[in-house]
């Protein structure tokens, strides 16, 4: 089962609700875990069977049938659904997922294949994909002895900064520093002499401090080109004023490749051309060896790719200039850290 996408501004919703869609709002677990109470986004399909629904999932309790529903309609437009459904036994503490199926007249499931062969349960007849399944937990919110908290979806940055000192800027201060904070957390170690080996940790550890603290004063040495001391800060600020200092080795970049359409090239006849100034322009496409005639050698730059990243062969294709991911009509959405799988948008 693969992740799905978390938005916290969901509209397909509404949308389905809007339109002649049906779908899963969520799923209630009975305090005898045997019954399931299921919310729909519409009103309940009126040739609903109990061979429409199926349950997925689970790792030690597995194979879950349906015996018997129940649907809890109402009269009220501005209200919707219910279907109550009996199970034969209860699942464990993963998680499952209920899935409203097509099937046909003898009550047998109805299977799609994909373009990898794969088959597919087929959702019901006027619900939509996204919301024709629901996940719901057999033990959620029940109790249990277990003490498992489960890590966010998609956590928020942390903001949380450590408290510094930023008036320790030297050995003396940064040995005391380390001292006052081990007597905080570790009261029981007092010792203080300097054979000591926490003692020699903490000396070492001050001496690195004030090495650093000596190169964090000596940026604003490297701040001006006049008082600058070391080659890289002299090149930042060369930078700075469009002038690029040699570093006497070649220049290697990521190149992103637009096609217009599907190509193959042979790696060891391929070369990317630059011009030095913008008298010399190359139009952004191939180039066969005659174009380049009656231009000078010099006044251009040649670039290989490199051949330890890359193939014999650079297929290229049209589709692949540009992919987006598809998030079903939904609004600031993440993929949850593991995600392996994502709805990609086709033409």
């Amino acid at each position: 089962m693969r992740t799905p996408e978390i938005c916290d501004d969901e509209q397909r919703r509404q949308r389905v609700r809007e339109r002649d869609l049906n779908g899963l709002d969520y799923v209630e677990v009975g305090h005898d875990q045997r019954s399931l109470t299921v919310f729909f986004l519409q009103k309940a399909p009126e040739n609903i069977r109990k061979e429409n629904v199926r349950i997925e999932g689970g790792r030690r309790v597995t194979g879950i049938q349906v015996t018997d529903i129940e649907v809890c309609r109402t009269e009220e437009d501005d209200r919707d659904d219910c279907m109550r459904v009996l199970l034969d036994k209860c699942g464990d503490f993963s998680t499952y997922r209920l899935c409203l199926i097509e099937v046909d007249e003898a009550g047998k499931p109805i299977f799609d294949i994909d373009n990898q062969n794969h088959k597919r349960f087929r959702p019901m007849s006027g619900f939509d994909r996204r919301y024709a399944c629901a996940d719901f937990s057999f033990k959620e919110g029940g109790p249990t002895e277990l003490d498992c908290a489960l890590e966010p979806t998609c956590p928020p940055e942390p903001l949380e900064e450590p408290e510094i000192d930023y008036l320790a800027k030297d050995y003396a201060s940064f040995r005391q520093l380390m001292l006052d904070r081990l007597a905080l957390i570790m009261p029981e170690w007092r010792e203080r002499h300097v054979p000591d080996l926490g003692i020699t940790l903490v000396e070492l550890l001050a001496y690195v401090g004030d090495h650093l603290s000596y190169y964090q004063d000596a940026v604003a040495t490297e701040a001006y080109l006049d008082t600058a001391r070391q080659r890289i800060s002299v090149r930042r600020h060369a930078r700075l004023v469009d002038y690029f200092l040699h570093e006497g080795c070649n220049a290697r970049a990521w190149v992103c490749i637009e096609t217009s359409e599907d190509e193959t090239l042979n790696r060891d006849e391929l070369s990317f051309l630059a011009g030095h100034n913008d008298n010399i322009l190359f139009p952004g496409r191939l180039l066969s060896p005659d174009a380049l005639r009656g231009i000078l050698p010099s006044s251009y730059e040649v670039f290989e790719p490199i051949e330890s990243v890359t193939p014999e062969e650079i297929h290229l294709y049209e589709v692949h200039n540009l992919i987006h991911f598809y998030s079903w009509g939904d609004r600031e959405c993440c993929l949850p850290r593991g995600s392996t799988a994502a709805t990609l948008r086709d033409q």
